[in-house]
């Protein structure tokens, strides 16, 4: 299946908001994800559904959904992964704010209301806010509420905010936890990497730290679902590696760019993805390790000539094993200074 819009949209009256939502193979929880959508209390929306080639009843319900309401766009196109079905939604985008929202996950009936008036209040490019995690299953687990934040943060510069939620490990690279100004984005012209995975860690760094005003939401308003066989729950493999070795690379590139590189909060966050490459590498099977040795060695060479970021246990891990564990002796003994 090519690339194939329909588009019922009434265009003499554009929307305020545009809602983004790439759909692959999520038939069980789309609908649940739709309803909370189109049952917000702020109704100046769009909604651009991007079924990206799934394989189960996926597409149908998307199409089903027109006749529900004419406020829908459906977008079907061959599986091209997230960032790019994330991208052409953008692209079909007509709204003044855009939201990134998850199919597989939903929202409370007031946040496009809430997200719209605080962004209005405070002129900003971006508002975030925080999410509840629930576990698909019968079963009941005590999921960690990791995206709820316990400090109240100033509307201020991006790279101001970025600096505070990363000194209160508050940092969280969701981007449905984002509700962007679209002008904002077009201006910067920044997109998702295509055909990687943890995309998010590298948009959300991008878009904090080059805009000129963020303002925080302090609602948990998302509604986060762990699943089983989600893209992040699953086995790690040469493309996890991959993608986060990306990410790294493209975070020093545009830290550079940007001049913000030797920024301590923008090195920490750095080091942090270097060490998830380092950590996904390790536990990659011996022939993928052996097919990107020479490719991890160049990263790893990166990390030591970046001086660990000022990360003195990853400089010592990147140098050698005998570094590493010497280093881990003397901090254990607390002779290292």
């Amino acid at each position: 299946m090519g690339n194939e819009i329909t588009n019922t949209t009434n265009t003499s009256n554009p929307p305020l908001v545009s809602v983004i939502i790439p759909v692959y193979n999520v038939e069980k929880y789309l609908r649940e994800c739709l309803d909370s959508v189109l049952a917000q209390t702020y109704k100046n929306i769009e909604v651009i559904l991007v079924d990206d080639g799934s394989t189960d009843s996926s597409g149908h319900i998307c199409d089903e959904y027109l006749n529900v309401d004419d406020r829908i766009k459906v977008i079907h196109q061959q599986n091209a992964g997230l960032s790019e079905a994330r991208n052409h939604g953008y692209d079909f985008a007509t709204g003044v704010f855009v939201y990134f929202l998850d199919s597989d996950d939903w929202i409370q009936e007031e946040t496009l209301s809430s997200l719209t008036q605080r962004i209005q209040d405070t002129n900003a490019d971006i508002v975030f806010f925080d999410s509840k995690s629930f576990e698909d299953s019968e079963k009941s687990y005590q999921i960690p509420q990791r995206y709820i934040r316990k400090h109240d943060y100033s509307t201020d510069k991006g790279l101001t905010v970025f600096e505070q939620v990363q000194a209160n490990k508050e940092f969280h690279s969701a981007v449905p936890l984002l509700f962007i100004r679209k002008s904002f984005l077009n201006k910067s012209k920044i997109r998702f990497y295509p055909e990687i995975l943890y995309e998010d860690m590298l948009f959300t760094f991008e878009a904090l730290t080059k805009a000129e005003k963020v303002a925080q939401c302090k609602e948990a308003f998302y509604q986060r679902r762990y699943r089983n066989y989600s893209i992040t729950q699953s086995k790690v493999k040469e493309k996890n590696y991959l993608s986060a070795s990306i990410v790294y690379r493209e975070l020093v590139r545009f830290s550079e760019r940007e001049g913000i590189l030797a920024n301590r909060s923008v090195q920490q966050y750095i080091a942090r993805c270097a060490y998830r490459f380092i950590d996904i590498y390790s536990q990659l099977s011996n022939a993928d390790k052996e097919n990107n040795k020479h490719h991890y060695q160049k990263q790893i060479d990166d990390v030591i000539q970046h001086d660990g970021f000022g990360d003195k246990a990853l400089l010592q891990r990147c140098k050698s094993k005998f570094h590493w564990a010497l280093y881990k002796s003397m901090t254990k003994l607390k002779v290292w200074r």
